[in-house]
């Protein structure tokens, strides 16, 4: 499919954030939900209605197909979070109209807060004997993404985000991407979209406690 064409009554991506898990993903979809930028296609929203897009997602690290992509995204009006962020290329390749927003973090943080959140969830997975269906196919995606970033079964978090960044920078052209920490709030988010700043905070969601506590995970000590 050409990347001007639009599916009848289909919301075109607008917005796409290429950051990955934990660099403040989940609280920019809020914001872009606040800002008219919705449905928002996050990895946290989708995972229990539509799981087997993991498993759609897997085969792209192999096949890298736009229209296979574009397929998934459908209906939706900005996407955010992994599996997604590991295409900026192609992404650019389909919506090289949208504005793209690259989440960062300071890479030691990030480190931590991987290996309090998603590490210990993937533990959890992989031990247990009797995995949902999502879980499972969860894992068909995190087999595959752990080849393409086998430093993700290491101690080298931190090699992984900031190689990461340089990609995207090196994908998308600087007019059209924010390099964006989700602790500068509104302003630079709004000018960048050209909208206007809301009378309401900056989300805040889904910190370390908040996630671990939504996946029943034990309180750290």
């Amino acid at each position: 499919m050409p990347p001007s064409t639009q599916r009848p009554n289909q919301p075109s991506i607008r917005v796409v954030c290429l950051g990955l898990h934990r660099t403040g993903t989940s609280s920019l979809a809020d914001a872009l939900d606040i800002l008219g930028y919705g449905p928002c296609y996050h990895t946290l929203r989708v995972l229990n209605n539509r799981g087997n897009d993991f498993e759609k997602w897997a085969e792209q690290y192999e096949k890298g197909d736009p229209e296979g992509i574009d397929n998934i995204l459908q209906g939706y009006s900005s996407v955010l979070d992994e599996p997604a962020a590991d295409f900026p290329e192609i992404l650019y390749r389909i919506y090289p109209d949208a504005k793209f927003i690259l989440t960062v973090r300071d890479p030691e943080k990030w480190e931590q807060s991987m290996k309090k959140t998603i590490r210990p969830l993937i533990e959890r997975v992989l031990s247990s004997a009797d995995p949902t269906p999502v879980e499972k196919s969860y894992l068909v995606w995190r087999k595959i993404n752990t080849k393409v970033n086998p430093e993700l079964l290491t101690d080298n978090f931190q090699e992984v985000l900031l190689r990461h960044t340089e990609r995207v920078k090196k994908a998308i052209p600087a007019s059209q991407l924010l390099v964006y920490g989700v602790e500068e709030g509104w302003e630079p988010l709004t000018a960048f979209l050209g909208v206007s700043v809301p009378d309401e905070p900056f989300p805040n969601v889904n910190n370390t406690d908040k996630f671990r506590a939504s996946r029943k995970l034990p309180p750290l000590q």
